[in-house]
């Protein structure tokens, strides 16, 4: 009996855009038959063919797309996509740092004004967006620092000598920290051959004095620091969710370091704590009150190693 075999698949490829702009080209030469071409590409004839019959499209995509790409899928809504890359050029023109949720928040509402009541700007579209217009994720600026490995393992030595007979609760750690409430962010969605170089940052700050303790059960009221000593977004607003005080720069002083540790001492004192704070040693902490129930601990620059410093520092 005579035993049949089906013929084998041939297996499918697909080209990459910089692929398929040879093709056309070796087909312009006019040296090769396109049979010849369609063999040295690894592709049917047909395939040739549709190149062929694509060509202004697929060498216009070429120069728009990255040319590793081998689909050419249209966005699903193209004229939401074209204001969201216009929107996109402009703001990166003005060297203004975008990320993912503001991408998709502006799709969003350049969709409602088109009346696109279905779309949706899901990180899939994202994906698709930033693929499409060779978008890729950068950093603006980066620094680097170092820790003296031996003076920080003397100093957790100490800081557990210090905190070993102390209830986790009443260990706390505080700093300040400056919030430019008007600065844009150092990393960007940026096109790929784009040099990313950022535009000029505000400079308007407040500083915030944070703090908690070390089992993490007790955050303490927010200290904000600003220039004005009756800032017009407070005009008629009769209780505030934090601490709010001034100075000439906006930074902490020794007089408000001085108070604040006073109304703290005297909080713990009602509740019958015995607290110890751990905070760095700049200038601004130096004058140090006489105090019943609060002690206070300067930590070295190196201090990320300490255990007890754990929501301020990171």
């Amino acid at each position: 009996m005579a035993s049949t075999s089906s013929p084998k698949s041939r297996a499918h490829k697909t080209l990459t855009l910089a692929e398929k702009v040879a093709v056309i080209r070796e087909v312009e030469k006019g040296v090769k038959k396109k049979s010849e071409i369609a063999k040295d590409f690894g592709i049917p004839p047909n395939t040739l063919s549709t190149f062929l019959k694509n060509k202004d499209k697929i060498l216009s995509s070429a120069q728009e797309f990255d040319k590793d790409r081998k689909r050419l899928r249209e966005p699903e809504n193209p004229a939401v996509d074209n204001c969201v890359l216009k929107w996109f050029k402009q703001a990166r023109d003005k060297k203004i740092p975008l990320s993912g949720p503001l991408i998709r928040a502006k799709a969003e509402q350049f969709a409602k004004e088109l009346g696109k009541k279905n779309f949706k700007a899901s990180t899939g579209w994202l994906d698709g967006f930033k693929d499409r217009n060779k978008i890729t994720f950068k950093a603006v600026c980066g620094e680097s620092g170092a820790v003296n490995q031996q003076e920080a393992n003397q100093w957790k030595q100490d800081l557990e000598e210090m905190i070993q007979d102390r209830d986790p609760k009443n260990i706390f750690n505080v700093d300040e920290t400056g919030l430019f409430f008007k600065c844009t962010p150092d990393k960007t969605l940026a096109f790929k051959d784009e040099k990313c170089h950022g535009g000029k940052l505000s400079k308007e700050r407040v500083t915030l004095l944070v703090g908690a303790n070390m089992d993490g059960s007790e955050k303490l009221p927010l200290l904000m620091i600003g220039k004005s000593a009756s800032p017009r977004c407070f005009k008629n607003v009769k209780s505030k969710p934090v601490e709010y005080v001034n100075s000439s720069k906006a930074w902490m002083t020794s007089d408000l370091f001085s108070k604040w540790l006073i109304k703290l001492d005297k909080r713990f004192g009602k509740e019958k704590r015995k607290v110890v704070l751990f905070i760095d040693n700049c200038t601004a902490h130096n004058t140090i009150p006489l105090m019943e129930n609060l002690k206070v601990v300067f930590s070295p620059k190196y201090d990320l190693c300490c255990p007890a410093h754990g929501p301020r520092d990171h």
